[in-house]
């Protein structure tokens, strides 16, 4: 999926649990030879890194601090 910085993501961890995540920054190698991202959760703006393999859902944002980033899916329709 493409994606980029200031666009939300929501990937899922190695747990099973997804996450929401404002990205920062898209790197050809995260770790390990892998393409990534790093950013942070949205909302709490804990920092995370993920695979770009883990991304299930890209939202494409024009402004990153649009509020409604801190408001839940549910919250938002």
């Amino acid at each position: 999926m493409k994606y980029h910085a200031g666009d939300v993501i929501r990937y899922r961890t190695f747990c099973d649990n997804i996450r929401t995540v404002l990205v920062q920054t898209s790197h050809a190698n995260i770790k390990n030879g892998r393409p990534g991202f790093d950013g942070v959760t949205v909302p709490g703006s804990h920092p995370v890194w993920g695979y770009d393999s883990q991304i299930v859902d890209v939202y494409d944002r024009e402004d990153p601090n649009d509020p409604s980033l801190f408001l839940s899916k549910e919250e938002t329709m």
